[in-house]
């Protein structure tokens, strides 16, 4: 039986999946449901603007490609202006917002996904968002992987912000504190035994090498939301993905490096 916090871990990384999945199933189901016509385009532009203390990288100057296009339904003509279902290109490298304006040019035909309910409702590209859907249902399954094998830092970390009648910390936490290192969730902790758990934790219900199966399962199928996400939405996709991909990559190879050697 598991203890209280592997329960409320295993039942938070579940509500996170279906979250998740609720949210690009509809996400997706909404974008398909639109029916296609042709249109013209009228122009082609692309705007900047200048954000005064939001913080970046790459500098304050915004650069969002801009296409208005016409297109008929039912003998009445609309005009359009949303290039991508999803989140349209909003980006301080200039080059990113270039790619997206390249494949249109004025007064050159253009497929239009329209809304049948609502044909003013219209776009040009099937680009979906990876965020909140594709985080949700990456980071449920990393959950799920410790919820369910000897305690690593992915549930240390989870954990640590329930509070279900914690008098006192564990000998791993108490370790740590010891040692001042803090926190990390991407650091998985070389623990193949239920002795090794801390004693609000419980044993897990799988260790050994069939933890390690469980977990590689799990980051196959979070790179897999990741590689599903590549495959349906249209460039320039979005770079929460691509960030994602990298946490995932550099966690699994940390796990079986602290088992190998």
């Amino acid at each position: 039986m598991l203890s209280p916090r592997r329960s409320v871990a295993l039942l938070l990384a579940l509500a996170l999946l279906t979250t998740g999945t609720g949210l690009a199933v509809s996400q997706y189901l909404a974008a398909t449901g639109y029916e296609t016509t042709t249109g013209t385009v009228e122009t082609v532009e692309m705007d900047s603007y200048a954000e005064i203390g939001r913080p970046t990288l790459g500098g304050n100057r915004y650069y969002q490609p801009n296409v208005t296009y016409t297109y008929r339904v039912d003998g009445r003509t609309y005009t359009g202006s949303d290039i991508a279902f999803g989140s349209d290109v909003d980006t301080n490298q200039r080059d990113r917002a270039a790619r997206v304006l390249q494949h249109y040019a004025e007064a050159e035909p253009v497929t239009v996904y329209y809304d049948p309910d609502s044909p003013g409702d219209a776009y040009l590209v099937k680009r979906f968002d990876f965020f909140p859907a594709g985080v949700l249902v990456a980071f449920g399954l990393l959950l799920l992987g410790d919820a369910l094998t000897p305690r690593t830092r992915w549930l240390r970390f989870v954990l640590s912000k329930i509070p279900l009648n914690r008098s006192e910390r564990s000998p791993l936490e108490q370790s740590d504190a010891d040692d001042g290192v803090p926190d990390d969730p991407t650091r998985i902790l070389d623990q193949e035994s239920p002795e090794n758990d801390g004693p609000e934790d419980g044993a897990a219900p799988v260790s050994g090498r069939w933890a390690v199966v469980l977990w590689s399962l799990c980051g196959l199928a979070a790179l897999g939301t990741v590689a599903a996400y590549l495959a349906v939405s249209r460039p320039p996709h979005d770079l929460i993905a691509y960030v994602t991909a990298i946490v995932i990559v550099l966690g699994a190879g940390r796990f079986t490096y602290r088992r190998v050697i």
